[in-house]
């Protein structure tokens, strides 16, 4: 009998591709999305295997617990809002997401003795530092209501470990772009510049484009969460999980033009985007120790994947 796990965000853009990965590996998968920002398409394939259950329902409604009843291995948790944009305009909202519906997973995995969790969170934590690259012992430093949300929700996973015995992974994504993240003001910076420039429209950037960042293509990332999940070693732990190669966006932006063939793309200079990072650059010397992992898509080549995928699906949310 293949091992049970559950997947919270499991329609969404990382959560679809942790799926994908789990039933490949042959557990069986519990899947839980409200379809906020999921789409069922994600999920297309994962619901034609009987391996797969699907629950559409909330993380934050009450009645979790009851409509939940079955035991899990390993719930990875990634139902989440994960914008920003969106925290500085409704703080609230993400925190009832972000904060509330953790503690609810939380009290499902104690009341039906999970042995581990894996909490997706972010590298906003660490805000601006004074000294790069990150690791995962740098300051937390939050900039926006979202990185605030991340740390709460971090702390209630590392406080549920210590007081109920749940084996606590917290993953903190760096810069994660890919096939089936939506197109909208609140999506990935590479999800906004490929859809501008399939379109012949302006490359926006807000601020300089110096801004560096560690890109990571969504294969990678949910191979690293897959690992954190049968890696010893990984209980209690915080892994930073990144691309290895350092881009500034203004560089990146160029890049999309390139890889679309856009002929009238330009770019174009907003203000800077309130609680945006400068830059985002990790070490990613604890995941090659604790997971064995390193990235395997280099940018180019994740950059021309996920360009393909954008030409012929719909960039709606």
């Amino acid at each position: 009998m293949s091992q049970t796990v559950l997947v919270t965000g499991c329609a969404g853009f990382i959560g679809s591709h942790l799926v994908d990965l789990l039933l490949e590996k042959g557990l069986s998968v519990t899947g839980i999305d409200n379809f906020r920002t999921g789409k069922r398409s994600n999920i297309a394939r994962a619901l034609t295997s009987p391996r797969f259950r699907f629950l559409e329902m909330d993380v934050c409604d009450p009645r979790l617990l009851n409509q939940v009843t079955e035991s899990f291995h390993t719930i990875f948790h990634l139902a989440a809002v994960s914008s920003v944009k969106l925290s500085c305009e409704d703080p609230l909202l993400v925190h009832r997401n972000n904060v509330d519906g953790t503690l609810n997973v939380l009290e499902l995995s104690r009341a039906r003795d999970v042995k581990r969790v894996i909490l997706s969170s972010s590298a906003a934590v660490y805000g601006n530092p004074s000294k790069l690259p990150l690791d995962e012992k740098t300051p937390l430093n939050p900039q926006s209501p979202y990185a605030a949300s991340k740390i709460a929700a971090e702390g209630y996973l590392r406080a549920f470990g210590n007081s109920y015995g749940i084996e606590p992974v917290i993953l903190r994504y760096f810069n994660v772009y890919g096939p089936r993240q939506t197109c909208s003001e609140y999506s990935g910076v590479l999800s906004i510049f490929i859809n501008q420039a399939l379109t012949n429209r302006p490359i926006t950037i807000e601020g300089d484009g110096k801004q560096t960042r560690n890109f990571i293509f969504v294969d990678d990332v949910a191979r690293a969460t897959y690992l954190a999940s049968d890696a010893h070693q990984a209980k209690g732990e915080t892994i930073n999980v990144s691309g290895s190669e350092s881009i500034s966006v203004l560089h990146v932006a160029r890049l999309v033009i390139s890889a679309v063939e856009s002929t009238s793309s330009n770019i174009v200079h907003l203000p800077p985007r309130k609680g945006d990072l400068r830059d985002s650059i990790s070490t990613m010397a604890k995941a090659r120790r604790i997971l064995g992992f390193t990235p395997q898509v280099s940018l180019s080549e994740g950059l021309k994947r996920t360009v393909d995928w954008h030409r012929v699906e719909s960039c709606s949310p």
